[in-house]
């Protein structure tokens, strides 16, 4: 039977406020990899085929960054093979697509927020794999859109924010239970914009109704690093935590971070299609929304 828009990856963090946001006034069909491994073209093809889907949001991915450098095959295999079958399925049936790519295609070195015109020079792994993805998705079909987006949290999943908060409860037990406590040492060189990916699922909604193509930068305004958007957490948790700025050389991990991947939407800009708020607005809406629900987790 066929459906308006077709999910993949549907239980990861993106994907399923993707499938929450357009559920609403859309016939939504979501996949996972117990029922969908990408990697599979045949398996892939008639999957989409049998769905028949005016557009597939391709949230699937090998996302695990630190992950991909240990395993190029499978970051390849997921990340830039998967998007290509997926492409060529959507070209078969005559689907769009919509890729989410990520700020991980730049090296960071960059004074200023990136440009849709800026050279990509990934220096990892998944933002390699990730780059070969956008570069399958434009040689197999007209009809696409690649979203690069960064510094997503949500309500489902792992990531930063969530994180945040379990750790700023944990010290203030420990405090109340007279333990000593270390201060949180969070990276104060690494500069981005942090995204809800509810805002990521409404701008995907903006793009779409206005039948744009291409390639767009889609991500929250201003900037800050990890140690001002934990500040950002802690004020609005009204937690109060002893957190201390450090660099990224303190914290070495197998994939290096760029130290300033922040975005400039500009062609969604040029487009009047920019719904992305400035970063400190949605984090605030978020906890608001989701804090009780994620204290419970804890």
């Amino acid at each position: 039977m066929a459906c308006d828009i077709m999910v993949t990856g549907c239980r990861g963090q993106l994907g399923r406020d993707l499938v929450a946001s357009f559920s609403a006034d859309h016939s939504v069909r979501g996949v996972d990899l117990d029922e969908l491994d990408i990697r599979d073209r045949e398996r892939t093809l008639e999957a989409i085929r049998k769905a028949d889907p005016g557009t597939v949001l391709h949230a699937a991915a090998y996302t695990d960054v630190d992950g991909c450098e240990g395993n190029r095959e499978l970051a390849m295999a997921v990340n830039a093979d998967g998007a290509e079958n997926i492409a060529l399925a959507c070209r078969k049936v005559g689907a769009r697509i919509v890729y989410y790519s990520t700020d991980y295609v730049f090296d960071g070195n960059a004074d200023r927020p990136y440009t849709e015109d800026d050279q990509t020079n990934p220096q990892t792994v998944y933002g390699q794999s990730k780059l070969a993805g956008e570069q399958a998705v434009q040689n197999a079909l007209d009809d696409y859109v690649i979203l690069r987006i960064a510094w997503l949290y949500g309500r489902h999943g792992r990531n930063f924010v969530k994180t945040m908060i379990k750790l700023g409860f944990q010290q203030r037990r420990d405090r109340h239970g007279g333990r000593e406590i270390a201060p949180l040492k969070v990276v104060d060189d690494q500069l981005g914009a942090p995204c809800w990916t509810m805002d990521i699922a409404r701008q995907t909604r903006a793009v779409l109704s206005g039948r744009h193509t291409g390639l767009f930068h889609a991500t929250s305004g201003g900037e800050t690093s990890w140690y001002g958007l934990a500040q950002a957490i802690f004020a609005a948790m009204d937690i109060d935590v002893v957190v201390e700025a450090c660099t990224s050389d303190e914290f070495p991990r197998p994939a290096p971070r760029p130290k300033r991947s922040t975005l400039s939407n500009q062609r969604l800009n040029e487009a009047g299609l920019n719904v992305m708020p400035d970063w400190k607005t949605p984090l605030e809406t978020f906890l608001h929304e989701h804090s009780k629900e994620i204290l419970c987790e804890l």
